[in-house]
């Protein structure tokens, strides 16, 4: 049976057909290491080629008092991949490297690459299909769906040990700065985390990580690991601790998005929201419901009243604010006193009424 390791180096070593056909023990470590995999000695990369040579899967030579290795040829190279690849395969990989390649670690990317050369390679060629799938490409794509701002810089290092060891289940020293803290001070402290999910909110990559030492506390209530986001770009430093941990197994990253809403930032118990629109206003809550048990009736005065369960948050005063005059918030009290003070506040600050000169 042929192991994950056994199937990294298969995709590693060069075969005939390539410019370098031969590799050394030494070198296919030194890849191996490169694309995440911990290998931690040459020799156990030796075992694993003898054994993948007994099965027939690779074949060695001996250069003076080097030991080389060659792959048995297999849909690995571009060359090879471009005669076997439909069209719709083509265009298959070419919108995964388009649309998530900056999101794969290398473990991943550099295994894969060959079939994204393929793809390009496809769908270059002058074939009767080859216009319509090429074309795809250009006829799709991805906005935000709010004002965009200049997204923070985000390290490929950072970026590349963080998927790493999240793909391989391993831990994490970091040094993380939290917005509050700003630049100034003192280094970060260096905490142990373990990485369980990457994921990508309004153009910002985050990690949502576990603090193996701060485990649940019945006596307090805590019955859960608490788990928390870092912001990639927050990072200061990271590296591997050399450890691997066991992924909990109660962990499930759309459970924790839908029910946590950590992503809406700042939630908090769920609140009976009673909206009035004026004109067309909340057409869109008619295609896109606030809530799954969203009710939407007549006002005596003409206006538009949508209301439904949600839960408070920065996202929800963000969209809401966002509606301007054309909403009022009817319910709840708490929700609807906040929007006044603030609405008074920005009528002092701007100093006059309609009509009056700034």
């Amino acid at each position: 049976m042929t192991s994950s390791l056994d199937e990294a180096i298969l995709r590693v070593l060069p075969t005939e057909r390539d410019a370098v056909a031969w590799l050394p023990t030494p070198e296919i470590r030194r890849r191996l290491e490169e694309r995440g995999h911990r290998v931690g000695y040459t020799k156990k990369v030796q075992r694993h080629l003898t054994a993948l040579e007994a099965d027939s899967r690779v074949v060695s030579m001996i250069n003076g008092r080097e030991l080389l290795w060659q792959r048995k040829p297999w849909l690995h190279g571009s060359q090879e991949g471009v005669g076997l690849m439909s069209a719709s395969e083509a265009v298959a990989f070419h919108i995964l490297q388009r649309f998530a390649g900056n999101k794969l670690p290398n473990a991943v990317t550099r295994d894969i690459d060959p079939l994204f050369q393929a793809a390009e390679a496809r769908l270059s060629q002058e074939k009767a299909d080859s216009r319509i799938y090429r074309a795809w490409a250009d006829k799709i794509d991805s906005v935000d769906g709010s004002f965009t701002l200049i997204r923070p810089k985000l390290r490929p290092e950072i970026f590349q040990t963080v998927a790493t060891a999240t793909f391989f289940e391993r831990e994490l020293l970091v040094q993380y700065r939290a917005a509050y803290k700003g630049e100034q001070g003192d280094a970060p402290k260096t905490r142990k985390l373990w990485p369980l999910a990457l994921v990508e909110s309004a153009g910002v990559m985050y990690m949502v990580a576990q603090d193996p030492s701060r485990a649940p506390r019945p006596e307090k209530g805590e019955t859960e690991w608490m788990r928390t986001l870092y912001r990639l770009d927050r990072i200061r430093s990271v590296s591997e601790s050399g450890e691997s941990f066991t992924y909990p197994d109660d962990f499930k990253l759309r459970k924790y998005i839908e029910t946590q809403q950590v992503f809406d930032f700042l939630p908090e118990p769920p609140v009976r929201l009673e909206l009035a629109f004026e004109g067309n206003a909340g057409n869109q809550l008619r295609e896109s419901p606030m809530s799954k048990d969203q009710v939407i009736d007549t006002l005596p005065d003409g206006r538009t009243k949508i209301s439904g369960t949600v839960t408070p948050s920065l996202k929800l005063r963000w969209w809401l604010r966002a509606l301007g005059a054309g909403v009022e918030i009817l319910a709840p009290k708490t929700l609807r006193d906040e929007f006044a003070q603030d609405y008074l506040k920005l009528a002092e600050r701007y100093g006059h009424t309609a009509g009056e000169p700034a």
